[in-house]
Formats: structure tokens, sequence, C-alpha cells
């Protein structure tokens, strides 16, 4: 008889759901396949999902290898991964896919990442992050499966409140001051259309809005950009453009980059003009 793994998650736990049209096979290769991880979330993985393994993920913009022990594997129903870096309690991630009425319902529950003080600004951040992952996820399950993609992003630490970045991610009066000519952002579901500084388009339907961040479809380039706010270390916030087009060629999304890296520039100084409070 076969003895049922317990698995128990830390008080800090997030849980983050999205439904999808594609199949529960899809999503399984989306988190299983190395190939296909990259495709949509990492920069690059390798490993295989199979119990006793080790997966790594690995960002590079954000120069970071994160090592998973494979703790369950079964496809197409759910994946568990442990980490335990030196220095810092063990983590767990679980993924769940089941079948929806809808589809698939993907839902994450990631645990054991808050370390030291500031431990409700962590938990949100984390939220938010998987929040962010999941409706891009989505996005690339059904426009975009198995297509490679180009990234583009830009990066800095800067002082803020999560008000103040919502306001310049929104507003017409917040973007004007770093990103746009003119446009706003809406409600999650709503088109929008920003032409940016450099008289760029930039349009398409607003995926998620959360406490501190915004994930946009971006139809000019058949891909998704985020406006990130989020905690960098200790007491440090920071900044951040990222996105990826999967009808993006190399050259493009670099001359994006290049774009998105002067306007993060206008922003941490917008930000540092207005300390501590929302103008």
């Amino acid at each position: 008889m076969t003895r049922e793994l317990i698995i128990a998650h830390r008080d800090d736990a997030v849980r983050a759901e999205m439904t999808t049209t594609a199949t529960p096979g899809q999503v399984w290769r989306a988190w299983a396949e190395p190939e296909t991880l990259s495709q949509w979330f990492t920069d690059r993985a390798r490993g295989r999902a199979r119990a006793g393994a080790t997966m790594v993920w690995i960002f590079d913009r954000f120069r970071m290898e994160l090592p998973y022990e494979v703790v369950i594997a079964e496809p197409e129903q759910r994946l568990i991964l442990k980490g335990s870096p030196v220095g810092r309690p063990p983590y767990l991630l679980e993924i769940l896919i089941a079948p929806d009425t809808d589809g698939t319902r993907i839902t994450v529950i990631n645990s054991g990442f808050t370390v030291g003080s500031q431990v409700e600004e962590q938990r949100d951040g984390v939220l938010s992050g998987w929040r962010m992952a999941l409706v891009i996820l989505k996005h690339y399950l059904e426009n975009y499966f198995g297509r490679q993609r180009e990234t583009f992003f830009a990066m800095q630490p800067a002082p803020l409140t999560y008000d103040q970045a919502l306001r310049r991610f929104l507003t017409a009066d917040g973007l004007s001051r770093w990103l746009t000519r003119e446009g706003a952002i809406g409600a999650p579901g709503e088109p929008y259309r920003l032409t940016l500084a450099s008289g760029l388009t930039m349009s398409g339907r607003v995926l998620v809005v959360t406490s501190s961040e915004v994930a946009l479809t971006w139809d000019e380039i058949g891909g998704v950009v985020e406006l990130k706010a989020f905690l960098l270390g200790p007491r440090t916030r920071a900044v951040s453009v990222r996105g990826c087009g999967w009808d993006l060629s190399f050259e493009r999304a670099a001359e994006i980059e290049k774009m998105m890296a002067a306007a993060v520039d206008r922003l941490v100084a917008d930000l540092a003009d207005h300390p501590g409070s929302v103008p």
C-alpha cells in the first residue's frame, strides 16, 4: 500500500487560481517541460518533473537560479516542488491542475518565502507575482502555446509607495510622467490604448491589476507587458517593466528594452521628486 505524502504549508502560504480553455495536458507541459516553461515564465530551466529529481528555474534578468526538489509529479494533476535555500527555511510550491466546466482550473499554493521583517509586504508581493504569472500563462496557453518568445526588461530601485506606483501605472496623468503621450489603463478585462512617448502604440486588454502591479496584453507585438513595483530587498523597493512577444524579433525586443529603460529612468526620477506622497 502506497503511503500518502502529507504536504504542510507554513502560515505565510498564498493561493492564486485561474481557469483556462487549454487542456490539462497543455497546462502540465507548461509547468513540467523546461522548454515550455521558458516560453511563458522563466528565462531558462532544466530538469524534468519526476519525483526525486531536481528542476532549476533560471531568471537571467534577476541573476537568480531556483533549484526545486520534485516532491510529487502526477501528470495533468499536480506538481509539488520544495526549495531548500542556504540560511533560509524551506519553501513549497504546489501546482494543482483539475478539469473545470470552462476548461482547466490551475491553483498555485506557495509558502515558506517570508524572512525577517516586512512579512506582510513579502506575502502581498508573492501573491501579486503569482496572480500576474497566471494571467500571462492563460494568455500564452490560449493564444501562443508552443511558440518561442523574445523578452525585454528594465528595472531600478526606487523610493515609492505602492499607491504612488499604481497611480503612475494606471492614470493618464501618472503615465504621462514617464511612459506615454496619452492614454490610461482601466479595469481588468477592459481594452486600453496608449500612445507611448516614442510615438508607438501599445494597445490590447487589461489582464490584471494587483495591489502593486499591472499586466496587459500588447497586441502590436503579440505579447504581454508587466508594470511592476515590488520589494527588492530589506527596505528596498523597485520598479520594473518586463514583457515579451511571441511575434517579436530579437532586434525589435532590444529596441523596446532600450526604450523601456529610458522610461524607467524617468519614472524613478519622478518618484524621487515626490517622496512619501501620491501627487
